[in-house]
């Protein structure tokens, strides 16, 4: 897919609306903003024709635009075309999903409205190009519009969320296909028990997202931990067992589901170790898949196959 964006560093404050280009260019700043000299150079501008105006929902943005679009190189070469493909793109207006002159070239469009852009190499795939794409190459794309929609909410924490799912899910099924009799069961002496690494992950999972959300004096993180060794002994029955992972995963999704960027970033101490919020959550989800490879491990040992493999 040629839109994508090549990672180059988008020419801020370059383009001004598509109007303001037929206009006479004033270098002149207000009072207390030093003066220099020299004459003005003009190095990006954008162009369009208009084809066909649209009705529809106006592109705004940070919406979700669904549009259709062949890509020329200016000596007439086609190079992508999802209209030939039969397959509309989606991207997001402002998120860097396409190219730099694609996020200013629907501005003013309506849904059922087409344009020509003609993009230049700064605002496309800049001095390299990419691929069959030249270098300083113009681009040149006849567009339409399809379809404007809000986009779907995404948390803040979703790239931990999809592997923290996926372990939850696993710990869940395999704690349930053990049976009763097995929770007792340990590979050798003074090794964790089938019981004894469930209730370790559901408990480390309380106690590393407490150290997520507060700073938890070298006093009181003993304390916790020594509380969390002694819960692990007890020897739970399975049925507790089951609960206490259920409880202490759906906490981990509650804080997941609802961070925020900025929180995700605030400084947290992990064991000594200077890090953020969000490291400590990936440390979680870490923990979370080194035990239950362990417990994949002791089922195989016991003739137990993880209901997620069965058949497989």
């Amino acid at each position: 897919m040629f839109i994508y964006v090549a990672r180059f560093a988008l020419v801020c404050l370059l383009l001004a609306p598509f109007g303001l280009n037929a206009q006479a260019f004033n270098p002149k700043m207000p009072a207390g903003v030093p003066p220099v000299n020299g004459p003005v150079v003009e190095n990006v501008t954008m162009h369009y024709i208009e084809i066909a105006a649209g009705s529809g929902a106006l592109a705004a943005p940070a919406k979700q635009y669904t549009v259709h679009y062949t890509g020329w190189l200016r000596d007439g070469t086609k190079f992508d075309s999802s209209v030939d493909r039969k397959e509309p793109l989606k991207f997001v207006q402002g998120r860097r999903q396409v190219i730099s002159g694609w996020e200013v070239g629907f501005e003013g469009m309506k849904v059922g409205g087409k344009r020509r852009l003609f993009i230049p190499y700064q605002l496309a795939y800049g001095e390299l190009g990419r691929g069959s794409i030249p270098p300083k190459a113009e681009l040149i794309f006849d567009v339409e519009l399809l379809d404007v929609s809000d986009v779907p909410a995404t948390p803040a924490a979703a790239d931990i969320l999809l592997s923290f799912s996926d372990s939850e899910k696993k710990v869940m099924a395999l704690a349930k296909a053990v049976p009763e009799e097995k929770y007792a069961w340990r590979p050798a002496p003074g090794v964790r028990s089938f019981g004894e690494v469930f209730v370790h992950i559901a408990s480390a999972n309380q106690l590393l997202l407490n150290i997520s959300s507060s700073t938890l004096s070298q006093a009181d993180l003993s304390k916790a931990i020594e509380a969390q060794a002694k819960v692990e002994k007890e020897g739970a029955s399975k049925a507790r067992v089951q609960q206490m992972l259920a409880e202490s995963f759906a906490a981990v999704r509650k804080a997941l589901e609802t961070a925020t960027t900025g929180s995700l970033s605030r400084d947290a101490d992990f064991f000594g170790t200077a890090t953020t919020r969000r490291g400590v959550l990936v440390m979680l989800n870490t923990h979370i898949g080194e035990h239950l490879g362990q417990a994949i491990a002791y089922a195989r040992m016991n003739g137990i196959t993880p209901p997620w493999s069965a058949g497989n």
